[in-house]
């Protein structure tokens, strides 16, 4: 299974000067816990960004707690104070368990998905647990319907 069956869309991009006031809006109003933050373009909701998709940083909803409400940050420092710079990505055509490798060796729970032309979506922890969910269910469906089924007695 590919990465790009999995991952969620559109992803929310902003540009590092946006105030994390602002962040805290479109996260709000998307109904996200993350944001893309591109050195490129407007604030969209697929964005258009090179170098790794040209994702400079994410920054969550607990980025915003932690290194600005917590900090005594106001609304009007800029994003790029606070992300998390460099993140990892992966690619939409990348198979899943790559996504897997990624989650083992790192601390956080969503990952950009790009490609050469931008930002194309968000893998989270949650998706691959609903997949890994449902994968379950449609294996174990078969086994309790034979064994909820009445025997039938030989004679």
């Amino acid at each position: 299974m590919k990465i790009r069956d999995l991952m969620s869309t559109p992803v929310v991009v902003v540009p590092p000067i946006t105030p994390v006031r602002d962040v805290a809006r479109h996260m709000d109003y998307s109904g996200v816990g993350c944001v893309v933050v591109s050195e490129q373009g407007d604030v969209s909701e697929q964005g258009d960004v090179s170098e790794q998709g040209g994702v400079a940083g994410v920054v969550t909803d607990r980025d915003l707690a932690l290194r600005v409400l917590a900090q005594g940050g106001d609304g009007d420092t800029p994003v790029g104070r606070v992300m998390s710079p460099h993140p990892v990505v992966v690619r939409p055509e990348d198979e899943i368990e790559v996504a897997f490798e990624k989650f083992r060796h790192h601390t956080f729970r969503r990952l950009p998905v790009a490609d050469e032309a931008g930002v194309v979506g968000m893998l989270t922890i949650d998706d691959l647990l609903l997949q890994m969910h449902q994968l379950t269910a449609d294996l174990l469906t078969p086994v309790v319907r034979e064994i909820s089924e009445p025997q039938r007695q030989s004679g």
